[in-house]
């Protein structure tokens, strides 16, 4: 079972700002003392005013009425203002906001710990420039993957990617095991991620290419309308006999390549002839059924398939 993805600092202030925000939108009652004050008040008024001592504009008791009345206005125009105030897009902003101050507090640090110490520690191990690498011997690996795991570091850089290891290195991996098999498999993931991000831009590109070759078959109306006459789909740029498989022309061309072949090996007959026989072979030049044509046929529809299989 794969362990549970860490929360982000995003995640974390926007929950505790909507946790916040939904407590400010409670709807407010009287409390229960305020309740008895009132509920005092309106027994004191069974006795005569001379036997309280007090005022009885002051000790005159709200009546249910006029309480649930403003109560009911009051949370009304709270309501609103929590709508107004507090809404999804304003607390994510704000949450948004928060969480660039934390990356810009940390990438200072970083940068101030990386101008006080750039000639005796490099990496995240503190091992010193040229000493104890086997990888490098100026120590500009270790610098290049220290700014890989800088925190506020673009994880979606495939640059960035490429310099992060594939294990967690340290002495901190065997004291944290579950941490570093957690930062093994993110690694893999990413690294996974990045290869699948290669190859789905070669192939962005090569349909890129493949639609720049069949530009010039493009509609020449830009709604695609085909003229006016509501069939949407018709290339108006392009003859159709020349974009239609099997069409007129092509069966033209492919006699045409037949003819040709024919006359080319009739005519490498007749240079190796005498006059008589150069006469009677011209009378059957366009004669016969096109024997040895086989091999020219099979010729042309490889190419064909070739050209098809780069598609």
């Amino acid at each position: 079972m794969a362990p549970s993805q860490q929360p982000t600092v995003l995640t974390l202030k926007q929950t505790f700002l909507t946790t916040q925000t939904r407590l400010l939108s409670q709807p407010l009652t009287p409390t229960r003392d305020w309740h008895n004050t009132n509920t005092a008040n309106t027994n004191n008024t069974n006795h005569p005013p001379e036997e309280t001592n007090e005022d009885p504009a002051t000790t005159a008791p709200l009546p249910p009425k006029a309480i649930d009345d403003a109560l009911y206005k009051l949370n009304h125009r709270l309501q609103q203002h929590a709508r107004r105030a507090y809404a999804p897009q304003a607390t994510r902003h704000v949450a948004e906001q928060i969480e660039q101050l934390y990356l810009n507090a940390a990438e200072a640090a970083a940068a101030a710990d990386e101008e006080d110490d750039e000639e005796e520690e490099v990496g995240v191990e503190g091992v010193e420039v040229g000493v104890g690498d086997d990888d490098d011997d100026d120590g500009r690996a270790p610098v290049q993957r220290d700014a890989a795991l800088r925190v506020g570091a673009d994880l979606a850089d495939p640059g960035v990617i490429a310099t992060l290891p594939l294990e967690w290195e340290g002495a901190d991996a065997a004291s944290r095991p579950l941490e570093a098999r957690r930062y093994a498999e993110l690694a893999g993931e990413l690294h996974a991620l990045a290869k699948r991000q290669r190859q789905a831009a070669a192939r962005v590109a090569r349909l890129r290419w493949m639609r720049a070759l069949l530009q010039p078959f493009a509609a020449s109306n830009p709604d695609g309308d085909g003229g006016g006459d509501g069939d949407g789909g018709r290339l108006d740029g392009v003859q159709e006999n020349l974009v239609t498989r099997n069409g007129e022309v092509e069966a033209e061309l492919h006699r045409m390549r037949m003819l040709l072949a024919r006359v080319g090996g009739r005519v490498g007959q007749l240079k190796e002839q005498g006059p008589p026989a150069r006469e009677l072979s011209v009378g059957s030049l366009f004669s016969d059924g096109g024997e040895g044509m086989e091999g020219v046929e099979m010729d042309e529809q490889r190419k064909v398939g070739s050209l098809l299989e780069r598609f």
